[in-house]
């Protein structure tokens, strides 16, 4: 019986999934972040090789995945990518072994190999696509100093900027300054900028829940940051649609990461996007991250790797 493994590998923890060559799930081990350090990528391959192992021990096997393909975050350049694919396939821990991106996992099991757009907002933002002719594309992700539209960490700080504009007189009364003021504990609006910058990307993109349901409770000015946001998300959509087109009819989108839970933050988004010329058609995804690498394991077997990839 072949087997074969997928792994998540994000920047908090990492997810293996063994299964058979009809899809079922043999073991789910769980383990530390599978993120790239650029200063040590042959440490992920070590993560990855022991959630191997202890999968294989749950599943009562001895013989190794026929193949093995891994999405990990941070391995947008190439090096890194090629030290960790070379450690794993040097631990012997599969057949054949391939390292991607954590979105080219996300982006596979979203729409199980078709074409569409993954749009994900959730500390950053970045959108990923695979056109209909097999284009593979990505818009935005650039990071919180230079990109990040759209983010929870960007619609964090712009409530902390209406919030002191509000102080100035610039703006209009907000819900927003007391709300974080209280979030925060500060005593007064002083407090607010030394608090950002001592703060991390994650507590800045923290404070997103709190700016959404200020706006959800009808405050004009969280409204409107939420709003402006919501505009610049669906440009990343928009943007990657147009470079990978043309396409036969709607595009086909999904939303993924915890700012579009928000159902106001994606109804924003939904009507932005129908705003534009073309049409687009927000859709589940047919699978997680995971299970899109085991896909992508699946078709290195059967020689038929993902297009683009």
């Amino acid at each position: 019986m072949q087997t074969f493994a997928g792994v998540d590998g994000g920047g908090t923890r990492s997810t293996l999934v063994l299964a058979n060559s009809a899809g079922a799930e043999l073991a789910r081990v769980a383990g530390p972040a599978g993120i790239v350090d650029p200063r040590q990528p042959e440490r992920s391959a070590e993560v990855i090789a022991e959630l191997v192992r202890e999968a294989l021990s749950r599943a009562g096997l001895a013989e190794r995945p026929a193949a093995l393909c891994a999405g990990l975050a941070g391995v947008g350049n190439e090096p890194e990518r090629l030290a960790v694919e070379s450690a794993l396939s040097a631990a012997e821990v599969a057949g054949a072994v391939r390292i991607v991106s954590d979105g080219e996992i996300a982006l596979h099991g979203a729409f199980g190999g078709g074409a569409g757009v993954l749009l994900i907002a959730g500390t950053g933002s970045v959108a990923y696509g695979l056109g209909p002719d097999g284009q593979r594309g990505r818009c935005g992700g650039w990071g919180m100093m230079v990109g990040d539209e759209g983010s929870g960490y960007a619609i964090g700080r712009s409530g902390l900027a209406a919030a002191l504009r509000a102080v100035d007189g610039r703006e209009g009364e907000t819900r927003l300054l007391p709300l974080l003021l209280e979030v925060l504990e500060l005593d007064g609006p002083s407090g607010m900028p030394p608090w950002a910058g001592r703060a991390s990307k994650s507590d800045i993109a923290a404070l997103a829940r709190h700016v959404l349901d200020a706006a959800a409770g009808g405050d004009a000015l969280a409204m409107s940051v939420v709003e402006h946001h919501a505009r610049e998300l669906a440009r990343h959509v928009i943007a990657l649609a147009h470079r990978l087109g043309p396409w036969p009819g709607d595009v086909p989108v999904v939303f993924h990461g915890g700012v579009l839970r928000s159902g106001l933050y994606a109804s924003l988004v939904d009507l932005s996007l129908s705003q534009n010329a073309h049409r687009y058609r927000i859709q589940p995804a047919q699978a997680d991250a995971v299970h899109g690498a085991l896909a992508y394991a699946r078709a290195m077997v059967d020689g038929k790797v993902p297009a683009g990839a």
